[in-house]
């Protein structure tokens, strides 16, 4: 009787080290340094990457925040799938989120990933968007000049992906915004100096050696899950995200935003 009691006792304990495990994944967020370096870049740029926060209620918040206020980028990318699906609730959640990054007074931009574009009330979402001051980009692109560097920003949408407005700029370093990097991989053109995606969680369950176990629209045991990527003349860097969706499960993937310098080669 009393062996039977120390196995349920040890199921119990260690069950309840694997919920404290998974919520800590879940909810508690980390910052990832990221350092990506070009031939055409002159001098240091700062870009903080927030992608897939699917209306989160991140428990450390406030730390977010203040890593990103320390870190000073010069610009802000969302790369979509901030908001869950368009309910009142979770739009709040997600405005709530974006009011607070939004008061550190960093030039931000945004576009649209698949749980925009799907779900209801993208409208009313991307009016707060307008209300807050970042500057949301559908196949469009802006030029900026950041310490010293031509810089091209050009951001995507999710199922209406389009080169159209493409105008690449050989003297400026090309920056691509794509939800999903495969929709870049699939039409790409060879002028691209950094792709910034999201959309695969990084698997949300991943292994060791092994990575992701599975990412949406990559399959099982995807290539392009999480991190930085060499392709062709490219670098793909891909964020695993700040939420969660369908089910709050990750393992070995804890969810995290992505403060990253593009650095010249020296």
């Amino acid at each position: 009787m009393k062996k039977k009691n120390k196995i349920i006792t040890g199921l119990a304990l260690a069950g309840l080290c694997l919920a404290l495990y998974v919520d800590r994944q879940c909810f508690v967020a980390k910052e990832e340094k990221v350092i990506l370096k070009s031939e055409k870049i002159k001098n240091h740029i700062k870009i903080t990457q927030i992608t897939d926060f699917h209306s989160n209620a991140i428990k450390n918040l406030d730390e977010v925040i203040g890593n990103i206020k320390k870190f000073s980028p010069d610009l802000v990318i969302l790369t979509g799938d901030i908001i869950d699906y368009g309910t009142d609730k979770k739009i709040e959640r997600s405005v709530y989120f974006l009011e607070k990054l939004m008061s550190l007074n960093i030039k931000t931009y945004y576009i649209t990933g698949n749980h925009e574009e799907a779900g209801p009330n993208l409208d009313k979402f991307l009016s707060e968007i307008e209300r807050l001051g970042i500057t949301y980009l559908k196949n469009e692109g802006e030029r900026l000049n950041i310490n010293g560097n031509k810089v091209y920003v050009y951001g995507t949408s999710m199922f209406d992906f389009s080169y159209e407005n493409y105008r690449k700029d050989d003297e400026s370093i090309n920056i691509i915004l794509s939800h999903f990097s495969k929709n870049v991989r699939d039409n790409y053109q060879g002028s691209e100096d950094f792709i910034f995606s999201g959309h695969t969680h990084g698997g949300q369950v991943r292994l060791p050696i092994v990575g992701g176990l599975v990412a949406p629209g990559e399959g099982f045991f995807p290539e392009y899950d999480k991190g930085a990527f060499k392709f062709n003349n490219s670098i793909i860097y891909i964020d695993s995200g700040l939420g969660n969706t369908f089910l709050p499960l990750r393992f070995m993937d804890q969810i995290q935003y992505s403060n990253i310098v593009l650095a010249p080669v020296v």
